[in-house]
């Protein structure tokens, strides 16, 4: 990298503290490694130890995927809006295009809102850090340039795979539009023995994602409850869904913003069925803690959105891949 990506790589990161700053958000500064993490079977974690002196006793600790394990503990005791710029760790990652075992992770909660509104407080982030629009000609920054285009994830699923999802409440219905679509299937595992929510990311990655409009920022929201997440679930059209939205930028998945789950037996129920799946199937499966549902006892309402740093500044900066815009490639 070069003195003058670095130069901007510095201006953007200090203009988003700035930006949070005046808004009243605490910076936070989280420990990067923990004994346990929130389970996520989407994902695989990095695991190390610490050997104590004398005893020389090993105790198991993991890099952290996303500081949320400790921003949660804060506002449970704090309740005040909070925001981070921190190294995340996530193995079997790819390295290069939009892909890097280490990245740069923006985390903000903002308290008493819903993921709406931190999704207007995003546009105003957006437009603090983007140049101003040109008064004529074309705007370079068009694809990234608020007002998000708001996008159901049902009405998504109608435009680019030709029905609704709030159609298909049952595997089976999934599996008769994977194979109308004519996506890829082996005999010896037949999309009918596919689960629900298989189905449907196969879907959404090879009929949705790729045909959402690259030249406006999407905002895709309202996420089947289907697929679990810890984000508020609401009923509409025969279907639960989770108040949820990810925001794509030239076709690239910048951000994943909840309302968040505050009801203790959820999160409690969460850990217990993702805890389970993660044993069984995880390359590298990590302690969990039982209790951490605790934490949700009195928490206060409040919206989270987590965002890829490194992509967020490869595309300010007119980069295709974070390549460029990360100092040393692992």
């Amino acid at each position: 990298m070069d003195l003058e990506m670095l130069k901007f790589r510095a201006d953007i990161m200090q203009r988003i503290r700035s930006f949070f700053t005046k808004k009243g958000f605490l910076e936070l500064d989280t420990p990067a490694l923990s004994r346990d993490l929130i389970p996520e079977t989407c994902l695989e974690v990095f695991k190390t130890e610490y050997i104590k002196p004398w005893s020389e006793e090993k105790v198991p600790l993991y890099l952290v995927p996303s500081p949320e394990i400790y921003i949660k503990k804060i506002i449970s005791q704090h309740k005040t809006s909070v925001f981070q710029l921190s190294k995340c760790y996530r193995n079997i990652e790819s390295v290069g295009n939009i892909h890097s075992p280490e990245f740069t992770m923006l985390e903000y909660y903002h308290m008493n809102v819903s993921y709406m509104e931190t999704a207007n407080i995003t546009e105003e982030l957006f437009n603090e850090l983007l140049p101003p629009k040109p008064k004529t000609g074309s705007d370079p920054f068009a694809f990234m340039r608020p007002p998000f285009w708001r996008l159901t994830m049902d009405d998504a699923f109608e435009k680019y795979a030709g029905f609704k999802l709030s159609s298909c409440n049952e595997a089976a219905d999934l599996a008769g539009h994977a194979k109308e679509l004519g996506l890829e299937e082996s005999a010896d595992n037949p999309f009918e023995k596919w689960p629900w929510d298989d189905l449907y990311e196969l879907i959404l990655v090879s009929c949705v994602e790729p045909n959402l409009p690259k030249d406006v920022p999407v905002m895709l929201m309202d996420y089947p409850a289907k697929v679990p997440c810890l984000a508020q679930e609401f009923y509409k059209d025969g279907m639960f869904w989770k108040e949820r939205w990810e925001l794509y930028c030239n076709g690239i998945e910048l951000s994943n913003c909840y309302s968040e789950e505050t009801d203790p037996k959820k999160i409690r129920e969460y850990f217990e069925a993702e805890g389970k799946a993660k044993t069984e199937s995880a390359k590298i499966p990590h302690a969990i803690d039982e209790n951490y549902w605790k934490n949700f006892e009195g928490f206060p309402k409040c919206s989270g959105n987590a965002m890829g740093v490194d992509r967020l500044i490869a595309l300010l900066s007119g980069h295709k891949t974070i390549e460029s815009v990360l100092p040393f490639l692992i």
